[in-house]
């Protein structure tokens, strides 16, 4: 909207636009930032609500509430620096370039987000979405020249709420609340080699000053509150870190001269007329409102409380009609589900063959793999796909089947191009207050006794690849749109009484 158009405005709507255009610039900042948080909010409301549920569950993907507020401690000190960028915009290249950011953000949320359903709190889309709206409304509202004054802030940002790196990291440094919030120290070294810039020798030594305080302040919280929450182990040593080099750099600066926060003018605002912009970013907000996540809440996987305590490492009782053959095998899987977690292999072996699962009547094998875990939420973040690194498999779509008691489980089809093997699988979860624990049942179509079955890894670097091949390749590579359930009946039976077995006396 011109000044002509102002002025030809009615007389209250006149005055108001005045009254806006006649506040300081930092009154005008802070307007335009809260009607984008607030747009944000709007738009986002699902995933905040998940990233709250995400924290509450003690999910070592907590660490992304601490991007912001070190996003917020940096841009404050790139702010202080004297502005050196022209007052000067064009309207038509932050719309141009707002227009194809928002776009890209509607194509994530609606293409993207289905496409990964399977892997959402592995990738955390949604986060790169929202990213993509702020900073392009940012563009929109207060022109390009700001926002790329602060680029070393968006960057930070974006490489920071992208959860797989992440997680990478701390599988990396063997998994745990230490290795948690060694690597949530990325933020604070990143955001303080930002904060003490320009020069680079600064941003360096700034640094180093924020790894050496983070690495301080979380080896206290290891040893002295070692039950303290993951969120802690990540937001504390984190933020002291950055907020106490900050503070050494402001004084050390500001040496001999007055200690004022800002000690500059806020400059006037590059793009004042953006009302036009408004309706424009409102827009967007409500269409990325519409779309849902696609997953249920933590609570939606597990089929029932357990009726007997769970404990790391404990085998489960084989059901009537079977029998525990070989030697029970377990795996640390403590990277992915906790630090005292185990898998359990079990390989059950029917007591009786049956023509109904085998043409020449053999006894037909089950391995059975069972977890317990103390962070229930990595149940959900690392799915079977990504624990089994199934790189090379087409899997089917999920079936629901009852097993009883009020456990329901999930059956898949898959083909393994690597094992070159076709086996079926069923998998149930249930919690017990704290913990919880997923099991998983594997029926191959090789019924020799030396047949291969699925092995569990702590590589994440397999899902990677699988990540790669669906964003080039699309669902269809890594799908089954004729699966064959051979042995459905032989798991529906099977989980059936392994449930019931469960139920009984505690083993």
């Amino acid at each position: 909207m011109t000044a002509t158009a102002v002025a030809a405005a009615p007389e209250g709507r006149r005055s108001a636009l005045q009254r806006y255009y006649g506040l300081p610039p930092a009154y005008r900042l802070t307007v335009r930032w809260t009607f984008i948080a607030v747009l944000t909010g709007v738009a986002f409301h699902r995933s905040i609500l998940s990233l709250v549920e995400v924290a509450r569950n003690g999910s070592i993907g907590s660490f992304v509430w601490t991007v912001p507020a070190a996003a917020i401690l940096v841009a404050v000190a790139i702010a202080r620096r004297k502005r050196t960028e022209l007052p000067i915009h064009d309207r038509q290249t932050d719309v141009i370039v707002g227009i194809m950011g928002l776009g890209l953000a509607l194509m994530v949320q609606g293409v993207l987000l289905p496409r990964y359903a399977l892997y959402f709190h592995l990738l955390r889309l949604d986060l790169f979405a929202m990213w993509l709206f702020v900073s392009c409304s940012a563009v929109l509202l207060f022109g390009l020249r700001p926002v790329i004054r602060f680029a070393w802030v968006w960057v930070m940002v974006l490489l920071m709420i992208l959860t797989l790196p992440y997680y990478l990291v701390v599988i990396t440094l063997g998994g745990g609340k230490v290795a948690a919030g060694t690597a949530a120290l990325l933020i604070a070294g990143l955001g303080a080699g930002i904060a003490g810039g320009p020069s680079y020798r600064r941003g360096a030594l700034a640094s180093l000053a924020a790894w050496v305080v983070g690495f301080v302040v979380l080896a206290v919280i290891a040893v002295f509150f070692t039950d303290a929450p993951v969120l802690v182990y990540q937001e504390v040593p984190a933020l002291t870190a950055l907020c106490v080099v900050g503070l050494a750099m402001f004084f050390i600066s500001r040496r001999g001269q007055p200690k004022r926060v800002l000690d500059r003018k806020v400059e006037p605002l590059a793009a004042k007329q953006v009302w036009s912009a408004v309706p424009l970013v409102t827009t967007a907000a409500v269409a990325l409102s519409l779309f849902p996540l696609p997953i249920s809440p933590i609570s939606g996987i597990f089929s029932r409380p357990s009726q007997y305590p769970l404990a790391n490492g404990m085998p489960l009782v084989a059901p009537p009609g079977w029998s525990t053959s070989g030697a029970i095998t377990r795996i640390p899987v403590n990277r992915l589900y906790g630090a005292d977690a185990v898998l359990v292999r079990q390989r059950m072996t029917a007591d009786v063959g049956s023509p109904r699962w085998d043409k020449y009547g053999r006894p037909r094998t089950v391995v059975v793999d069972s977890t317990v875990s103390d962070e229930s939420f990595a149940l959900v973040m690392y799915p079977a796909r990504v624990l089994y690194g199934l790189t090379s498999a087409r899997i089917s779509e999920v079936r629901d089947v009852d097993l009883g008691n009020g456990v329901i489980g999930n059956l898949i089809s898959v083909v393994d191009d690597q094992l070159l093997v076709t086996w079926n699988a069923m998998q149930f979860a249930w919690e017990d207050g704290d913990l919880a624990q997923r099991v998983t049942m594997f029926a191959v179509d090789n019924h020799e006794p030396e047949a291969p079955f699925p092995e569990p890894t702590q590589n994440l670097l397999p899902t990677v690849r699988t990540l790669i091949t669906l964003l080039f390749r699309g669902n269809d590579v890594l799908r089954q749109s004729t699966p064959t359930f051979k042995d459905a009946e032989l798991l529906s039976q099977f989980g059936r009484a392994l449930v019931a077995a469960q139920l009984g006396p505690a083993p």
